[in-house]
Order: structure tokens, then sequence, then C-alpha cells
């Protein structure tokens, strides 16, 4: 019967069939196995139950280890390191939940901090510094060492092994813009007029005990799980990533978010991201790339906030870079625009030598070979040319060559002229990505090759 020509079932072990599933499996529903992983990683009701609660194993913010003074610069001014720290400047004391404004001021912070005995051998250490608006983290002795964000962004500090010694007080300072990343227009990221009286509140100065595991984990669950979220549902990959995303979880709950248990669930992210996730060594196979990536922090030299926070935003989001490119030696990062790394020259020369040191080991990559990134269409032919003339000019004079690629991401209009400028000026290849941005044509290529009148072609 069935198809089984030995009747005598009884004769038949049963241990002889293979166990096929551990338990019954149902059919699951696909929204709530996708919807589940939020709440993982999510900073609401169920934050204690997660994986965020385990990201740091210890706290300090009292004054035993922690002091704060602040001196307000007077009216809008933007001292320089040694206006702001000279003996005349008095510095009072301030505290968590302080206001500090008004929009476009600028506050210094005197941060003094010691670490315990037990913290001295602890993997990492991090000031977590946020008051919801940019700052920039000085050394005493006047180095830009950091930029700060605020808003949840980039708001640590990863404290140094010289400044890791036990019962010994350290001083650095941060200096307080008061604006967002996107100026202080009302709703953010807008071109409304600013507000004029915005208030920043210091919500943040503790020094933290970083979990390097946790913390490991809850990027390896971030990148997995977008790979859920943004794979087709009927794709195996798709697939794959949902279920290594709830195994994870159900390892993570099944051992009470406990140490050894977070080791196990990074060890199941693996079966996604591979072995080497975690060194340079991801890097090291002859897999054929589908995707390459490299950094770059677009800095509109003028925008939704004064001239001069332009200067200081260059040496912030720069100085991250060198931090970043420090620590990760396979990071690569490309920056544009003559005329910013002018300033950066000559108001922060201790970062702009951060930014030639990794040019020379070919980290830093400078691009775009002109001035500024400029408009195309209004300017006159001699305009455009004098901004390629400067640019590579001044590329070539600061890191021995010019630029290879024309870099405008963020200009509405390409004028016909510019394969041959490009050309001229030694360039090869040309970037943007605002064609992409017409309402009313669909530009209808990513990569092609560009031709001009005269017969100059770029791709």
């Amino acid at each position: 019967m069935g198809g089984d020509k030995n009747r005598n079932l009884a004769s038949q072990s049963t241990s002889t069939y293979p166990q096929l599933a551990v338990r019954p499996v149902g059919k699951q529903i696909h929204q709530l196995y996708r919807d589940r992983l939020g709440q993982f990683t999510d900073n609401g009701q169920y934050k204690e139950q997660g994986l965020l609660a385990k990201l740091y194993d210890g706290l300090l913010n009292g004054e035993d280890n922690i002091k704060l003074s602040v001196w307000d610069a007077p009216d809008l001014t933007r001292p320089t390191f040694d206006e702001a720290t000279k003996k005349s400047n008095e510095y009072r004391k301030t505290k968590i939940g302080e206001s500090f404004g008004p929009s476009w001021s600028t506050h210094w912070f005197k941060v003094q901090f010691k670490l315990p005995y037990d913290w001295t051998y602890k993997p990492q250490v991090e000031l977590h510094w946020d008051a919801n608006n940019e700052g920039l983290v000085w050394t005493h002795d006047g180095r830009p060492l950091q930029g700060l964000t605020g808003g949840g962004e980039r708001v640590e500090w990863v404290v140094p092994k010289e400044y890791r010694d036990y019962d010994k007080w350290h001083t650095i300072y941060i200096e307080m813009a008061c604006n967002g990343m996107f100026g202080n227009a009302p709703g953010g990221d807008s071109i409304q007029p600013p507000n004029p009286d915005k208030y920043f509140v210091l919500g943040q100065a503790d020094l933290v005990s970083v979990d390097l595991d946790a913390r490991g984990l809850f990027y390896d669950f971030w990148i997995i799980g977008d790979a859920a979220r943004e794979f087709g549902q009927d794709s195996w990959e798709e697939h794959q990533a949902l279920q290594i995303c709830n195994e994870i979880m159900d390892c993570f709950i099944a051992g009470e978010g406990s140490n050894s248990c977070i080791k196990d669930c990074r060890e199941i992210a693996k079966k996604y991201l591979g072995d080497d996730v975690d060194s340079a060594k991801v890097y090291d196979n002859d897999n054929e790339a589908l995707i390459s990536g490299i950094g770059h922090c677009h800095i509109d030299t003028c925008w939704l906030w004064p001239w001069a926070e332009t200067k200081r935003k260059i040496a912030r989001s720069w100085s991250n870079q060198c931090d970043l490119l420090d620590r990760y030696p396979e990071h690569r990062f490309c920056a544009s625009q003559a005329q910013q790394y002018k300033w950066l020259e000559q108001l922060y020369p201790y970062a702009y030598d951060r930014v030639k040191t990794h040019v020379k080991k070919g980290t830093f990559h400078p691009i775009g070979g002109s001035w500024v990134e400029h408009d195309t269409n209004m300017p006159s032919g001699e305009s455009l040319v004098r901004q390629f003339v400067y640019g590579q000019r001044y590329f070539e004079s600061r890191f021995g060559e010019r630029c290879k690629t024309f870099w405008l991401p963020d200009t509405f209009g390409y004028s016909t002229q510019l394969p041959q400028l490009c050309r001229l000026a030694g360039m090869t290849r040309f970037f943007t990505q605002k064609l992409s941005w017409n309402n009313i044509n669909n530009f209808p290529h990513t990569t092609f090759n560009w031709v001009s009148l005269d017969g100059s072609q770029v791709i």
C-alpha cells in the first residue's frame, strides 16, 4: 500500500526514520515576521527587552568623574581656540538641562573627566555628548579631533588610550555651534527663513563603557534587516535575511540577552555576512563586487547657514573622516572643492595635515577639479574655465596631482561645454546625481558617454 513492498510495518524500527523537523512548522505570515524585526532595536516600549539595553555595560555622569564649565562667546562671534581659552575668559559651572543660544551663537565647554580603576581596562570608553546641535571636540592644547552632529547622530567621542589612566583628571574642550546640520530653519532641512532665537538643551554628557559584541550585533542586525526589508519579497535573498534575523532574535530571547548569547547571535549573523565582518579581511577575497562604494560628505559652500559656519562644518566633517580612516584602514573617502581645502589649510592646520597624510596614503581622495561646486548654465565660458584653472592648480600644488573626475552632484543643469572643458583640464570622467531629480523629463541613462559640441567626450 502506498508503494511500500514491505508489508511487515511492525518489523521496521522507528529509529531508522530521519527526524526532518524538531516540531511542527506552520506557514509564516510574512508581514508579521518582517515587522517583528523593528522591536529588537526599537527605542520604545520594548527597549529594555531588546538589544539597545545591552549596548553599554557602564555609565558615569556624576561630578566625581565628569565636570562641566562653559564660556559664552559674545554676540554671534566664532572665536578661535586660542581666543576661547584665554586665561581672562571666565568659565562658569554648567550642567545637564541648561539651554544655550540663541541661533548661530557659540559656546565653549571645558570638559574635565577621570576614570575609576576598573574602567581603565574596559575595551572601549566613549564620551557621549548631545545638545541637539553641532560641535567640535578639541584637545586641551588646541588640536581639533572630531565633529559632533547631535540629535542622536554622531554623539560619541572614543576616549583614546592616553586618557585612560587611573584617577587622573583630563581636559578636553567642546565648541558648541547653535545650529543643526541643516541650520536653524523651521522643520529642519528647509529653505524657510531661519529661526533667529532658537535655544538648545544640553541633554547628555556621559562617559559610557561600550559592549563591543552588542554593538557589533547591532550593526550586523541592521545590515541583514535592511536586506530583509529591501530585497523583493519573493527573492531567496530576502527570505534568507528574514530567517536569519528571526533566528538571531530567538537566540537572544532564549539566552535572556546574556553576553554568551550575544556572541552566539553574532555567529548566526556570520551565516549571512561571512566570517571576516569585523575586519578589513572582508574585502580580501576573489568575489566579484556588485557594488563599490566610497564615503563622501557633501558640504554646500553656501546654503542654510552663515558663510563662516561653512568653514567650521568642513573642520568637523573632515576631522570625523580622518578619525574613521585612522580606525578603519579599508575605509575610503572623497571630498571636492579646492576652496574648502584652502579654508581648512588656513584655519585648521592640524586637521589639514591629517587630511594630507591620508591623501598620501591613498585613503582620502581630492576630487572634482574645480574651485567650488558651481552652476554651469548662468556663468560664462571664461568663468567655467577659471573654476578648473584655479581648482586644478590648487590640487596639483598641494597634493602633487590633478583630479581626474569632475564632481558636480548638486547642480541643477549642465552646460554642453563641460566635456570639452573637462578634457582640457585633464579629467576624463564626470559624476552627478541631480539628473535623476527632473520631474518632467526622465533621464534615460545612468552610465553613458557624454559628447560635447566639439566632439570631446567624458564617461
